[in-house]
C-alpha cells in the first residue's frame, strides 16, 4: 500500500495534464464521468454519474473535445512509466510483451456508429494493443474495425498500432509480439521482422502449406519449418489442446525463435492475459455500456475506459504482489481503481457521499410523512 501511495504524484501528473486541456465547464462533466468509471461497484451508466444530470453528461461526452491531445498525454505518460519500470527490473532482463487482439462489444441498437453484424454478432469491433513489462501493463492503442470498409482489415489496424512501438525507440528493451491466428499473415509477419521485431509468436491455421508439401497440422512440436508463403524464413511450430465450447480444440503456434514444444506453447500463452483484461474492461470499467449515439461520443467513451484502466493498472502494479507461498496481487483491479479514485479525486468521493446523504434524508422524510398520514 505504501508503494501505491508513493505512486500518487505520478498518476496525479497525468490527471492534471488531461484536465488542462478542458474548459472548467466541460471538465466538470468529464471529471464526474471518470470518477464513475473508477467505481466498479456501480454500473457505468450516464444516469449514475453524480453531480450532473443525464442529459448534461450526454451532451458533454458527445461534444468535440481535444481528444487527440489527451491521447498524446496518455501515450507519453505510459511510455515514461514503462521505461522507468524496465530500469527498475533491468537485472531480470525484462521483455516488453506486445499483445494485439480483436474483441466484440455486443449492441442492440441499429443506428449506433460503427455497429455492424459480423460473424453473427451485432456490435462494435475493437482491435486493441495491450503492452506489459514485468508486472506493469497498459492498454496502449485501440482501432475500431468496420467490416463495411474491406481495405481496413484487423491485420492492418494491428500493424498500425504495433508500429508505434518500433524497436528503434526502445533500445536495450527486448520486444515480444504475440497474436492469435486471426492476425496471421505471411506479409504481416515479414513486415514485423523488417521493422526489427525479432521475436514474434503467432497462431496459425492448421491447413497452412509448408515448403515440403505438408500442412501445419502434420508437424512435430518444436520442429523447424518453412512456410510456402514465406520462403527462406525459419519458423518453429508447436500446438496446444484446450477445452472450447465443451470439446477439445487444437491451436497451432508459429514462433520466430527456436524452442521445444513446451517452450513455444508457454511463450504463446502469454497472449491470454489480454482475455482477462477484456473481461475487466467490459464488466468493471464500462466498455460494454457504450450508449452514446455519435462517433465522437464513442471515441470519448473509449478514451475514458482506457484512462480509468490505465490508472487502475498503474496503482495495482505499484502495490505489487503478496509474499505468500502462492503470490497474488496485493490489490484486485477493482480495489486499485477505488484507491485511484479516492486518492486522485477526493472531491468526487465527497460529492458522492453528499448525494447519498441527501437521498437518505429524502427517503426518511417520505417515510415520516407516510407515518403521519397513517396516524391521522
Amino acid at each position: 500500500m505504501n508503494k501505491a501511495i508513493k505512486a500518487v504524484p505520478d498518476a496525479l501528473q497525468l490527471y492534471r495534464d488531461i484536465k488542462g486541456e478542458f474548459t472548467p465547464t466541460v471538465w466538470r462533466a468529464w471529471d464526474s464521468a471518470l470518477g464513475s468509471f473508477l467505481d466498479p461497484e456501480r454500473a457505468t451508466l450516464l444516469k449514475n454519474i453524480p453531480g450532473i444530470s443525464t442529459s448534461t453528461a450526454s451532451r458533454h461526452l458527445n461534444a468535440a473535445v481535444p481528444l487527440e491531445t489527451c491521447q498524446r498525454h496518455l501515450w507519453r505518460w505510459q511510455v515514461e512509466k514503462l521505461r522507468e519500470h524496465a530500469h527498475q527490473v533491468r537485472r531480470s532482463r525484462p521483455w516488453m510483451v506486445i499483445r494485439v487482439d480483436l474483441t466484440s462489444v455486443e449492441k442492440t441498437g441499429q443506428k449506433l456508429p460503427y455497429v455492424r453484424t459480423y460473424n453473427k454478432v451485432h456490435g462494435l469491433r475493437l482491435v486493441v494493443m495491450h503492452v506489459s513489462i514485468g508486472k506493469l501493463s497498459f492498454p496502449m492503442g485501440c482501432k475500431i474495425y468496420d467490416p463495411s470498409q474491406p481495405e481496413e482489415t484487423p491485420i492492418r489496424l494491428a500493424l498500425r498500432l504495433i508500429k508505434r512501438l518500433h524497436p528503434y525507440h526502445w533500445g536495450w528493451i527486448k520486444q515480444f509480439v504475440v497474436m492469435d491466428s486471426g492476425f496471421y499473415s505471411a506479409d504481416a509477419l515479414d513486415l514485423l521482422r523488417h521493422w526489427g521485431f525479432e521475436h514474434v509468436s503467432s497462431g496459425g491455421k492448421s491447413n497452412l502449406r509448408l515448403r515440403d508439401g505438408r500442412q501445419l497440422k502434420n508437424v512435430q512440436c518444436g520442429e523447424c519449418i518453412e512456410l510456402d508463403s514465406l520462403p527462406g524464413v525459419k519458423l518453429y511450430a508447436s500446438r496446444v489442446t484446450l477445452p472450447r465450447a465443451g470439446r477439445l480444440k487444437k491451436f497451432y503456434v508459429l514462433d520466430t525463435l527456436p524452442g521445444v514444444g513446451r517452450t513455444l506453447t508457454r511463450r504463446h500463452k502469454r497472449r491470454w492475459l489480454i482475455e482477462s483484461f477484456f473481461k475487466s474492461a467490459k464488466y468493471d470499467f464500462g466498455l460494454n455500456e457504450i450508449r452514446l449515439r455519435t462517433e465522437t461520443g464513442t471515441h470519448n467513451w473509449l478514451f475514458l475506459v482506457w484512462l480509468s484502466l490505465t490508472l487502475a493498472l498503474f496503482m495495482q502494479g505499484k502495490a505489487g504482489m503478496t509474499t505468500r507461498k502462492h503470490a497474488s496481487w496485493g490489490w484486485t483491479l477493482s480495489e486499485a481503481a477505488s484507491w485511484a479514485r479516492d486518492l486522485l479525486m477526493p472531491h468526487w468521493s465527497a460529492l458522492s457521499a453528499q448525494i447519498q446523504l441527501a437521498q437518505l434524508h429524502f427517503r426518511q422524510t417520505l417515510s415520516q410523512l407516510a407515518y403521519l398520514e397513517n396516524s391521522a
